[in-house]
């Protein structure tokens, strides 16, 4: 069971998949969505990815991004961690009859990107992202699929009334 503030209550990890995921920002106040190599192709995402038996959340965002898009965390300038875990249902959790996975639990955190670096997919040990760019959020909410939508607002008001008053 994971703890989630913002609901009050606890996920229960048997029914959500809980991963972290990362708002990758740069001095423009721009970030990086990267485009899904396996399918579906054409997918514009945050890179997230899932945590491992045994791991915390730290632990696995850095291995996750090491991994997806080849970075460390001598590459961010500041690291934030989201206050609160976000959930979002698996579009296809209401037609699984095993009913395994209703959808995933995030844990985020906001990375500003030194400005001496550059995103080199090339680095990364696995090849999950085919491309990235660099958007506004809202370009960011408009590319990615309608499950994320409310979870890439929430993260949106975070980034403008809290993080980029940091920078």
């Amino acid at each position: 069971m994971l703890s989630c503030p913002s609901m009050k209550t606890a996920i229960d990890t048997r029914f959500f998949r809980a991963g972290v995921g990362t708002v990758i920002y740069n001095d423009a106040g721009q970030i990086a969505i990267f485009e899904r190599s396996q399918h579906p192709i054409g997918v514009w995402q945050l890179q997230q990815g899932g945590i491992d038996i045994g791991e915390d959340t730290r632990t696995t965002l850095w291995r996750e991004l090491r991994e997806e898009v080849g970075l460390v965390p001598a590459d961010m300038k500041r690291i934030t961690e989201y206050p609160a875990w976000t959930v979002y249902q698996d579009a296809n959790s209401v037609l699984d009859t095993n009913k395994s996975r209703l959808g995933q639990a995030h844990r985020w955190f906001f990375l500003h990107l030194k400005d001496t670096v550059t995103i080199d997919l090339s680095t990364a040990t696995e090849v999950e992202a085919a491309d990235y760019k660099w958007v506004s959020f809202a370009e960011a909410i408009e590319a990615t699929d309608d499950l994320k939508k409310h979870v890439y607002q929430d993260l949106e008001t975070y980034f403008n009334e809290v993080i980029l008053k940091l920078s």
